[in-house]
């Protein structure tokens, strides 16, 4: 005689588990379909565009948008460094953390980082890719104004003085004594003791030239 066995569930009908390929069914990906992108995305072929003429080396801010379809509170600040066909990279700037770096080198930081980021033009989640402010006060900086200041220090003048510096891809405003200089070459030499209201373990000393270097602002501590 043939026996069957039934197993009984305190779950109701609705409450029973499903089996595996029920759930294949509902996650199975429609071919060819198009990724999702937010609608206030820059559109990828109009986004790629965008980077190439800012080119390479450019510092600029990304505003990127979260999940919820809102900008994020605070822009990504990166250099551009490599465009592809479907991509771009950054290499975040993170000025202070830069400097910090520099003063003990032990120091290890869970958040504001460096590294890079490859930012896909299909991912439609770029709000704005805008050049950085910085780049544009270097642009409208007055070299024979700071000739002129240059020109009335006096070595060993306490001054504060605000540079771009390229490689480390940001303003750097610094506070220090005044060294060497030389009007011909308009070559001089600062020794920063606080660099961005960070007071240094030991102090920087810095080479600027006012034709070579982007000299933003400069004076004398009163």
């Amino acid at each position: 005689m043939r026996r069957s066995i039934y197993y009984f569930s305190p779950l109701d009908c609705e409450d029973q588990p499903l089996s595996k390929r029920y759930f294949f069914k509902f996650f199975k990906s429609k071919g060819g379909q198009e990724p999702m992108r937010n609608p206030g995305a820059i559109p990828p072929e109009e986004l790629k565009k965008k980077i190439i003429a800012l080119g390479r080396g450019k510092k600029v801010n990304v505003i990127r948008l979260s999940y919820d379809g809102l900008p994020e509170d605070n822009p990504v600040a990166i250099k551009i460094i490599d465009i592809g066909d479907d991509h771009f990279t950054g290499k975040v700037v993170n000025v202070d953390r830069e400097v910090s770096e520099s003063q003990d080198k032990k120091i290890i930081y869970i958040k504001g980082g460096g590294g890079t980021i490859d930012f896909m033009y299909n991912d439609g989640d770029i709000m704005s890719v805008e050049e950085d402010i910085d780049e544009e006060i270097v642009e409208e900086r007055s070299i024979d104004n700071m000739r002129e200041v240059l020109e009335a220090l006096d070595l060993n003048d306490e001054i504060n003085i605000s540079y771009f510096d390229r490689a480390k891809g940001g303003v750097i405003n610094g506070a220090g004594m005044l060294v060497e200089k030389d009007m011909d070459t308009l070559d001089f030499k600062v020794v920063l003791k606080i660099i961005n209201e960070i007071e240094l373990k030991q102090d920087e000393v810095v080479k600027l030239n006012l034709e070579k270097d982007q000299i933003l602002d400069m004076e004398i501590v009163i």
